[in-house]
């Protein structure tokens, strides 16, 4: 939702104008997106050792700073993209180091108490599976019934959970060490509905397709 709204700000245009007068021609969108991904993963690891030593607080620190400048960079690499025009493979990988960041996320975040967080983490990784599932699916069909070039590697219909949602709970689930439990639960249950929209929504538009 925040991602769809962005997109139609005045805010699109500064970024762009920002993104093409620092960074175009100077690094590739890959290399952003490689640089995006290393700093995520890093996150995951500092998480994932803050529960081994009692300075975990400076470890928790050092993880929000790095999946902060995973997420900018994330965001860096798409708008780099389009203006110096987007690429299969270079969409592919940015969805593909994506959903690794989030992945190893999630499993750093349940490996500081498993027993606790064990099925809400599982939860959260089922959602998630069937939302990118859907996402793929309907994108590639659409896409093959209107045939049209686009900024993105797959057009998708909008959800509730889309790159910006998912950044924010998970921060939230980094600094909230209290709310882990519940904040992995609502993740996954708003996520589980985003790949609910998007089934939904192919079934209208694929059966309003049909009647034409």
């Amino acid at each position: 939702m925040i991602d769809n709204w962005l997109s139609k700000s005045r805010l699109k245009r500064k970024y762009e104008l920002f993104v093409k007068k620092v960074l175009y021609k100077r690094i590739s969108p890959n290399q952003l997106t490689l640089i995006g991904l290393a700093l995520g993963l890093s996150s995951a690891l500092t998480l994932f050792l803050s529960s081994f030593f009692k300075i975990n607080l400076l470890f928790i620190i050092l993880s929000v700073s790095l999946i902060v400048l995973s997420f900018f960079l994330d965001t860096l690499d798409g708008t780099l993209a389009r203006i110096e025009g987007s690429t299969i493979f270079g969409g592919i990988m940015d969805i593909f180091c994506d959903r690794a960041v989030e992945i190893s996320i999630i499993l750093s975040v349940v490996s500081t108490k498993p027993f606790i967080l064990m099925w809400p983490g599982l939860f959260s990784l089922a959602a998630m599976i069937l939302c990118i599932s859907a996402f793929l699916i309907v994108g590639a069909k659409i896409d093959e019934l209107k045939k049209t070039k686009s900024d993105k590697v797959l057009y998708y219909p909008n959800g509730i959970m889309e790159r910006t949602e998912t950044f924010i709970f998970l921060f939230l689930t980094i600094i909230l060490m209290s709310y882990r439990f519940i904040l992995l639960l609502i993740f996954a249950i708003l996520t589980f509905i985003t790949a609910l929209q998007r089934i939904i929504g192919a079934y209208w538009f694929f059966n309003k397709s049909n009647t034409k």
